[in-house]
């Protein structure tokens, strides 16, 4: 049986009970745990996007003033850019008019060849008692446009307007053809038109 007077019993109650009152602390902190690891998972999620938001913000600043400094040059380039073009446009077209004078020559050369051959044909079909009426369309086909470029491709055979000029370089490309574009123009020449010519009159009989 136990002495309520006993001073070793007295001890370890007291001892209990701060034990109690300890393990009744530490079971509130503890039921706190996951509410305090959620906090604090979400402050340093906070702090990781302040930082990364700062950082991002810092380099856009920096980089939005390189832009403000570098666009300083972009009138004086857009000057000297569009007066290369004026330059390459106004020769293109130049070498383009040069190129159709020398159709309109070639134009002459080619009507005077076809009216030769359609002489030369008609006399020879004429001493060979054949009618020479459809010989000048058979001439005309092979004479015009296509004679034409023929005859001036063999005056330069290797002429291209971009002759000797670096095309690999997209750009270069790009800006070439669209200035050829706009510099150049084509206009076939037309095919000889033959001449109208009266039918042969009927042979007359010779009287005996």
């Amino acid at each position: 049986m136990l002495n309520r007077n006993d001073p070793s019993l007295e001890n370890r109650l007291e001892q209990a009970e701060k034990a109690e009152a300890e393990v009744a602390k530490l079971e509130s902190l503890a039921a706190q745990a996951p509410q305090l690891r959620e906090a604090k998972a979400k402050a340093n999620l906070a702090a990781e996007r302040h930082t990364k938001k700062t950082s991002a913000m810092e380099e856009a600043r920096k980089a939005a003033e390189s832009a403000a400094e570098m666009q300083k040059l972009v009138p004086e380039f857009l000057n000297v850019a569009a007066k290369a073009v004026k330059e390459l446009y106004s020769v293109l077209k130049e070498i383009d008019g040069h190129r159709h004078d020398a159709v309109q020559a070639l134009t002459i050369v080619d009507r005077v060849d076809y009216d030769i051959e359609l002489e030369e044909g008609e006399a020879r079909e004429v001493s060979m008692d054949r009618d020479p009426r459809g010989l000048a369309y058979a001439l005309a086909a092979h004479h015009g446009d296509n004679k034409i470029h023929k005859l001036l491709e063999e005056l330069d055979p290797e002429f291209g307007y971009l002759r000797d000029c670096y095309m690999d370089e997209a750009l270069n490309r790009d800006l070439a053809n669209f200035v050829v574009a706009h510099a150049v123009q084509k206009s076939p020449a037309p095919a000889p038109k033959p001449e109208q010519k009266p039918a042969m009159p009927p042979a007359t009989p010779v009287e005996a």
